[in-house]
C-alpha cells in the first residue's frame, strides 16, 4: 500500500473510532463491546404514615414500605427512587404516570390507577374507639363521628352507608388525638397503624376504647396503568414472589408488629 493511501485509511479508522465511542457514551455504556442504554429508574411512592414510610431526623426515609421497596429494587436489579406522599396525592401519582410503584391495600381507588404485582401481607382493619365506647359490630358506629384516612376505601359499609358520620384523617397519629380529645368516637385503619401510633404518642391502650375488626385486606405491590413494560411486570412479579417464598417478607413485617398490644 502507498504511502498516501495508507495515510487516508488511517485517517478514517481514526474518525470511525471517535464516532463509535462518542455514541457509546452518550448511550451509557463503553466503548469497545456493545452499548446499552441503562433503564431509568422506576419512581416509587411510599404512604408517607408512620410505620410505613417516615423521613427521621436526619432527613432519611425509613418504615416497612421504604425497606420493601428497597428489598423490591435488590431483588429486581432495577434503581427505585422513593417519594413520600399523602394517600390521596400517592394514588394521584399513580393515576398521572408521575409514580410507576406504589406498596398499598388493594381496593378500587387503587384499581383505578395500578396494576397489582403480588401479596406482599394481609393485614386487619380495624376501628377503635374513644374512651369508654365498647365496639361489638359495624351497627356500634352508626351515627358516630368515624375517622378514615383520606381518600382511602374501606368498602361499601363504609362508603354507601349514610349513618356514618366520616371524617377525613390524614394519618393514625391524628386519628389518635382526636380520639382523645373527644372529636371522634372512632378511627378505622390497618391494625399495625392505629397501634403504632398510639406508641409514638405513648398513649396506653387502656386510654382508648373498644376495637372491632373490620376486614381483611390484602397488601400489593401496585404498578402504574402508566407503566406497560410487560418485561417490568414480569420482573416485579418474580421479585415479589421471592420475597415470599424466602420469607423475607415476613421477617420484615415482623420486626414492625414486635412489641404492639395483640388487639
Amino acid at each position: 500500500m502507498k504511502t498516501a493511501q495508507r495515510r487516508r485509511w488511517l485517517g478514517c479508522m481514526l474518525r470511525w473510532s471517535g464516532a463509535a465511542a462518542a455514541c457509546a457514551a452518550t448511550a451509557g455504556g463503553s466503548w469497545p463491546g456493545r452499548a446499552f442504554a441503562r433503564p431509568r429508574p422506576l419512581r416509587a411512592v411510599a404512604l408517607a404514615i408512620p410505620p410505613f414510610a417516615v423521613l427521621d431526623a436526619s432527613g432519611r426515609k425509613s418504615g416497612l414500605f421504604v425497606e420493601a421497596l428497597e428489598l423490591i429494587a435488590r431483588e429486581s436489579q432495577r434503581q427505585v427512587e422513593i417519594t413520600l406522599a399523602p394517600y390521596a396525592r400517592a394514588i394521584a401519582m399513580l393515576r398521572s404516570g408521575e409514580a410507576d410503584l406504589m406498596i398499598a391495600t388493594s381496593n378500587s381507588a387503587i384499581a383505578e390507577a395500578a396494576e397489582p404485582m403480588g401479596m406482599l401481607w394481609t393485614t386487619e382493619v380495624i376501628a377503635i374507639g374513644r374512651a369508654g365506647l365498647k365496639l361489638d359490630g359495624l351497627q356500634d358506629l352508626r351515627g358516630r363521628t368515624v375517622g378514615m384516612l383520606r381518600g382511602s376505601d374501606y368498602g361499601a359499609a363504609f362508603l354507601d352507608d349514610r349513618e356514618y358520620r366520616k371524617h377525613e384523617i390524614t394519618d393514625q397519629l391524628q386519628g389518635i388525638r382526636m380520639l382523645q380529645e373527644g372529636r371522634l368516637d372512632a378511627s378505622v385503619g390497618t391494625r399495625l397503624a392505629v397501634f403504632h401510633a398510639m406508641r409514638l404518642l405513648g398513649v396506653p391502650r387502656a386510654r382508648l376504647g373498644g376495637v372491632l375488626a373490620v376486614q381483611s385486606r390484602e397488601i400489593h405491590l401496585h404498578l402504574s396503568r402508566h407503566n406497560a413494560d410487560e418485561d417490568l411486570a414480569t420482573e416485579l412479579r418474580r421479585a415479589v414472589h421471592a420475597l415470599r417464598s424466602s420469607g423475607k417478607a415476613d421477617g420484615l413485617l415482623a420486626r414492625y408488629l414486635a412489641g404492639l398490644p395483640p388487639a
